[in-house]
């Protein structure tokens, strides 16, 4: 039973060691800038692939859109063997060659080329979110790093503290009581800092899932939030902006008032059938054969569309229903996003004011650290006054690259709303 145990962890131990060379050979080493990134993104991600599709697909019905009125032709063979006199015994050839023209044919090309146009706006919005997204979790990313940064050198100051303080507690020149809260003080900080890690990692597994990157793979980011860091006034004066949102119901709109009218020429248009067929009947003697021709024209009105009760009227009104709502969709959404504009213009300035405040409070707590510290090592300050002047300056930090992480975002999100390139209304200004 001990050897047979013993076995299974040798099988173990090597199929998992096997795994691991496996995934080494397999991993690629990235150094990606926020530009890469997108462009990797694009790429890549999955929703942008489908939008692919679903344009392909719209283009190749707007291509086509006149194909209801394409000739339709048929060919036919039958052969009879009478059983009194295997001489009659013939074959029939037939060729038709039908023509179908309805009023639908002219709306159906104007849905079509519709279908496409909104497959258009649709595909146009999946790669802006994407490459937004990808703009908005790079930097986020480069937040986290920060931090991670920030809480590594705050743990550095605190162990270096707490050695420092129990020098001075073992020359008696500190209590005891001095030493332990500097030992709880230093201690406390190592789990943010892992927290800080781990949280880093976990988002960039994330992130290059939505790059199509293996989660083996390394990556290492190029940037700082000083790249997004901006001061200056941003104005849409003069910009000749549009929601993809507001032309996405414009469409939809039209493609329903594109729908009532095809629901009238199903309910009052006429329409004609047209056909020519060939037929040839071949006898075994081969003296009796016979051809024929011939051309039909016919035309038809539907009757049903003047009784309100029925099913084509019905769908007429309901077709109408859906104009009147799309009419009210579209007013309320160009309202949301002249109001979502201008309320992101007013988060702009407010985000901005929030880091010039928080470059002075950094300035601020600085000296104060600084000052607090020289005064701790004279022995005129205690050491809860330095903890809380750290704890006041890393806060300060952390606040800082906050709200440049904010206002980029903002900034993204206003970019995407209206249409225009990303990074543009802020990058001639720099």
């Amino acid at each position: 039973m001990t050897m047979k145990i013993k076995s299974w962890f040798t099988v173990i131990f090597f199929l998992g060691t096997a795994c691991f060379i496996f995934a080494q050979e397999n991993e690629n080493a990235y150094i990606l800038n926020v530009d890469k990134a997108v462009a990797l993104g694009l790429e890549n991600n999955v929703s942008v692939e489908r939008s692919v599709i679903s344009l392909k697909n719209a283009e190749t019905a707007k291509k086509y859109g006149w194909n209801s009125a394409a000739p339709s032709l048929k060919g036919g063979v039958s052969s009879s063997i009478p059983l009194n006199s295997v001489s009659d015994t013939s074959v029939d050839l037939s060729v038709t060659l039908s023509l179908n023209l309805t009023a639908n044919l002219f709306s159906q090309i104007k849905n079509t080329k519709n279908a496409w146009e909104q497959s258009e706006i649709s595909f146009r919005q999946a790669v802006r979110n994407v490459e937004k997204s990808v703009r908005q979790a790079f930097y986020a990313l480069i937040y986290e790093k920060e931090n991670i940064l920030l809480q590594e050198e705050n743990l550095k100051n605190a162990k270096t503290q707490y050695e420092n303080n129990l020098v001075k507690y073992s020359n008696g020149r500190l209590s005891e009581i001095d030493a332990i809260s500097a030992e709880v003080s230093y201690k406390q900080k190592i789990p943010l800092v892992e927290q800080a890690r781990t949280t880093f990692q976990n988002d960039l597994d994330s992130f290059k899932q939505v790059l199509g990157l293996k989660i083996q793979d390394k990556v290492e980011l190029e940037g700082s939030l000083d790249d997004i860091l901006f001061l200056g006034e941003i104005t849409l004066e003069g910009m000749d902006f549009n929601s993809d949102e507001v032309k996405l119901l414009e469409k939809k709109l039209e493609g329903a008032e594109i729908s009532v009218l095809d629901g009238k020429f199903s309910a009052y248009a006429p329409s004609i059938s047209s056909s020519v067929k060939w037929n040839d009947k071949i006898y075994s003697d081969g003296l009796k054969n016979s051809s024929s021709f011939s051309a039909s024209v016919s035309a038809s009105i539907p009757l049903d569309g003047v009784f309100p009760w029925s099913s084509q009227n019905i769908a007429v009104k309901k077709a109408k229903n859906s104009v009147n709502d799309l009419q009210l969709q579209l007013s309320d959404a160009k309202k949301d996003f002249l109001r979502e504009i201008q309320s992101s213009l007013r988060s702009i300035r407010q985000i901005q004011e929030s880091i010039k405040y928080s470059q002075a409070n950094i300035a601020l707590a600085e000296k104060t650290f600084l000052m607090t510290q020289e005064a701790y090592s004279r022995g005129t300050k205690d050491l809860l006054t330095l903890q809380n002047a750290g704890t006041t300056l890393l806060n300060a930090q952390v606040t800082l690259n906050s709200n440049i992480l904010s206002l980029g975002k903002t900034i993204l999100e206003l970019e995407n709303s209206i249409g225009c390139d990303f990074c543009s209304l802020t990058k001639e200004k720099k």
